[in-house]
């Protein structure tokens, strides 16, 4: 309903509405004043005319057989007082004593009045042993229709003028729903839209912008591909040259360093593989409980960890390469991240309706929760200095959730500033 309040077509109806209410009351009343400024020149002589005529027809006095006649050939009402007696042709005659809007006046020596009573306008003629009263039946029920006639026609205009700016602005509607899908990262969209007026060229430079927007981030990213793969090859032979160095603890250090950086390197080299337009997963039926268990063992065999698995297997059709990877990064944070004397991170597997549910929570320092929104975008640190060993929330989180979403699923961070932070994965699995 709030759309509908600020909608531009309906304003334009409503714009449109009271330009035709405000000519109308201007064209009405410049009519109604030109008719009763010439009433007075034009039209009554002619209607003291008819009704002179009328009364020549009735003789003096008038003849009541000559009345009824008269009313039976003509649309008109007759009726005649005299002293003591009132005759009508509809059988209600007016009320003189009850007339509105009473107005007197003299032509050909004679008085005359006009006067209202119970919505129908009667004609005077005064004589001297009786009088004249003339009106002009109506029926309410035509009256009645003829002044629906042009409401409904007022109704019919309204609506094929509202159609015909919801067509006119329907291209407005379009240009918001391809923003908002590239704005959620579906850089394929484009808006088709074949007008040739000013929303038509609005379309077009919309879809050219879309174009070099795709166009960038694709040459960012086939520039990211190129570096991380050339960067390959010197930190192998990095690694070699470190090998051959006497120094132990400076050996340990360079390899540490070069270490990083070739994790870095497949991170990135990872992330872009499953955000390209050609993700490709290996799906192979998975036995998560049997995947989570090696990973401790393997990788975190001693470290404490408060390790929660179902009793029973879990089977789902995923990659198992890249859910290990997510599980093991997942982990790794959290060790990072608990504090020496804070309790053991806690690691939960189950099974839900259709879906399956990783949990990681840690009990260290926490993350301030202005921080949360961006912790899964590429490269977002919480320690603006970068150093090391500090806040490592960068590309793991990001590829994390890129892993997550590529098996179309999800996931959520959560911390308190003091409490510690807590990764929820959801993933599908119809297994």
């Amino acid at each position: 309903m709030r759309y509908r309040r600020h909608s531009l077509s309906h304003r334009l109806v409503w714009i449109f509405l009271g330009t035709a209410v405000l000519l109308v009351v201007l064209v009405g009343g410049a009519m109604s004043l030109a008719f009763k400024s010439g009433f007075e020149e034009h039209l009554r002589p002619h209607l003291v005319r008819y009704l002179e005529y009328l009364q020549a027809d009735l003789g003096a006095p008038p003849d009541l057989q000559r009345a009824e006649a008269l009313t039976q050939r003509l649309p008109v009402e007759i009726h005649i007082f005299r002293p003591g007696e009132t005759w009508s042709s509809s059988g209600q005659p007016p009320k003189m004593d009850a007339m509105h809007h009473r107005h007197e006046f003299e032509q050909n020596g004679k008085l005359y009045q006009m006067g209202n009573y119970k919505g129908k306008n009667y004609l005077f003629s005064f004589h001297d042993s009786y009088t004249l009263a003339f009106s002009i039946p109506h029926s309410r029920g035509a009256l009645h229709w003829r002044m629906g006639i042009p409401i409904v026609l007022l109704l019919l205009v309204l609506m094929l003028l509202h159609h015909a700016t919801q067509r006119l602005l329907s291209p407005i509607e379009t240009l918001k729903s391809g923003a908002e899908r590239i704005g959620k990262g579906d850089l394929d969209q484009r808006v088709n839209i074949q007008r040739k007026d000013e929303l038509g060229e609005l379309a077009d430079s919309f879809n050219g912008m879309a174009d070099d927007i795709q166009q960038m981030l694709e040459s960012k990213r086939q520039l990211l591909l190129a570096i991380s793969h050339e960067l390959r090859s010197p930190l192998t032979r990095a690694k070699l040259s470190v090998e051959m160095l006497d120094d132990a603890k400076q050996r340990d250090e360079l390899n540490f360093e070069i270490n990083e950086m070739q994790q870095l390197i497949e991170e990135l080299l990872e992330t872009e593989r499953l955000s390209s337009r050609h993700r490709i997963l290996n799906r192979e039926e998975t036995s998560l409980v049997a995947l989570t268990s090696n990973l401790i063992n393997e990788c975190f065999s001693e470290s404490h960890i408060d390790l929660s698995l179902p009793s029973r297997e879990i089977i789902c059709h995923l990659d198992p390469v890249r859910i290990k990877l997510l599980f093991k990064n997942l982990i790794g944070n959290a060790l990072q991240h608990s504090g020496d004397h804070s309790s053991p991170p806690q690691v939960e597997l189950k099974q839900e309706t259709g879906i399956i549910r990783f949990r990681v929570k840690d009990f260290g320092k926490g993350i301030d929760e202005k921080h949360l929104p961006f912790l899964t975008e590429p490269f977002y640190r919480v320690d603006p200095a970068r150093q090391h060993h500090t806040e490592s929330y960068g590309l793991g989180l990001y590829l994390c959730r890129m892993i997550a979403e590529a098996h179309g699923g999800s996931l959520e961070v959560s911390s308190r500033k003091g409490i510690g932070a807590e990764v929820s994965v959801r993933l599908p699995c119809k297994g």
